[in-house]
């Protein structure tokens, strides 16, 4: 009976998993078919533009993430301790709020966009333009974060399929749209902008129709008092995303760093660090899924006060993440020069990124655990203990290193990466094994 369970759980993980990681690996494409729309242009400015714009707008995104781990967490919680009903119920309260928001974010966005824009402090042609596509781009925010919220709330309830089909379908609609509207009808930017907007649009609606599919809207939407008594208040949500928002700001911080001790050592090494840094996307694309994973198997078995279950999805979210490790790492062994190659065609940094190679072949085994951890903590819903590993592990580890060790080579630099990210994992996995049996 152990033996069956355990097979269940251990393709539980994967079919939870795949969809995640081809939705995340397939996010990139949108970036590539607006630079490509865009370098068609007769003037390189719309260019210029729809690249600082879409920068901006994406701090809504990259800074708002934390409402998908935040969601994720907690509606796996509530799914494992009180099922699928009082999961509807937590989705509409958050919904509303979030929404709201993304209003705030429409009304705010003059001066958003303005103090954006003051950041790069580009010509005022360019500003022009840059003002142009993000006067259209802000109606998709209230869009973005109640998908990003949808998008948590899909994990906690075990269906990450629903993620796959909006992403897709998103990108899809973006992408036929923003042709017609640019090639077709010769919109530019603002054909651009329209087609992320309505890409958006779609995806919510993708998201809403799916959970209304899923709860039953005319069963669920009726609770009994008592029912409604377990959905936890908003301030338990703030709890839970305010920690998630330092961490958030503490890793941009940490990259940004990476960035400045590179530049000590000139903009080649910049350039190549950047081709290498790379394919830490394709590792956190990939291995995002199981964090995924980690967060809905642990996050319910935790809310059901089920040791086993939750010590189970940690052991077999683990392995499938450090196999996945492995299998990177030889790929990237096998094929690191091809890889570089696709990246850059500047002979400089081809050579210089193939010097500190090593660093990238590694890469999946010393941030793996990180990815995995993160998914796990979410679930338990440690997210105090998170932020706090993470703030020891930039802030009296990696910076203070880096002021007091001589920058004399690449490999220092990235050894002092490396380093904090290690420990970050140590950190987590000790205090896992530490709380093991009384994880829940």
């Amino acid at each position: 009976m152990q033996s069956k369970l355990s097979s269940t759980l251990i393709w539980r993980v994967w079919h939870l998993a795949w969809p995640l990681m081809l939705a995340n690996a397939s996010a990139p494409l949108l970036g590539l078919v607006d630079t490509a729309l865009m370098g068609r242009q007769p003037d390189s400015q719309y260019l210029a533009a729809v690249a600082l714009g879409a920068n901006l707008f994406s701090i809504v995104a990259w800074g708002f993430n934390l409402l998908t781990m935040a969601t994720s967490g907690s509606t796996a919680w509530i799914f494992g301790a009180s099922g699928l009903a009082t999961a509807g119920q937590w989705l509409r309260r958050l919904a509303g709020w979030v929404g709201l928001l993304g209003v705030s974010l429409i009304v705010l966005s003059p001066w958003l966009i303005e103090w954006g824009i003051g950041f790069y402090a580009p010509e005022e042609s360019l500003a022009d333009h840059v003002r142009t596509y993000l006067g259209i781009r802000v109606w998709s925010a209230p869009f973005v974060l109640l998908n990003l919220l949808l998008a948590g709330w899909f994990i906690g309830i075990q269906r990450t399929r629903v993620n796959l089909i909006a992403t897709l379908t998103a990108q899809l609609v973006n992408i036929l749209l923003s042709v017609f509207l640019v090639l077709g009808l010769g919109l530019g930017l603002e054909g651009v902008a329209a087609g992320s907007v309505l890409g958006d649009a779609c995806a919510f609606l993708v998201y809403t129709g799916c959970a209304w599919k899923v709860l039953g809207y005319t069963k669920s939407h009726s609770l009994s008092t008592d029912l409604s008594t377990r959905v936890p208040s908003l301030s338990h949500y703030l709890a839970l995303a305010f920690p998630l928002l330092i961490r958030t700001f503490t890793l941009l911080f940490a990259f940004n760093w990476f960035a400045r001790l590179g530049l000590q050592l000139g903009q080649d090494v910049i350039a190549a660090n950047a081709v290498l840094l790379a394919f830490l996307l394709v590792i956190s694309s990939i291995l995002d899924g199981y964090a995924n994973a980690a967060e809905a198997l642990v996050g319910q078995s935790a809310g059901a006060r089920q040791r086993q279950g939750v010590q189970a999805a940690i052991i077999v979210t683990g392995c499938w993440s450090l196999g996945t490790a492995l299998l990177l790492t030889l790929a990237f062994a096998l094929s690191h020069q091809m890889l570089i190659g696709l990246l850059t065609d500047l002979e400089q940094i081809r050579s210089l990124a193939g010097a500190y190679a090593i660093w990238m072949i590694l890469m999946p085994l010393y941030t793996w655990w990180a990815y995995w951890l993160d998914g796990v903590f979410i679930g338990l819903q440690w997210v105090r203990a998170m932020r706090n590993v993470l703030l020891l592990s930039v802030f009296a580890f990696y910076l203070p290193l880096s002021l007091l060790i001589p920058i004399s080579s690449n490999h220092v630099i990235w050894a002092l990466f490396a380093g904090m990210m290690a420990l970050r994992s140590l950190m987590m996995g000790t205090l896992v094994w530490h709380r093991w049996q009384r994880i829940t």
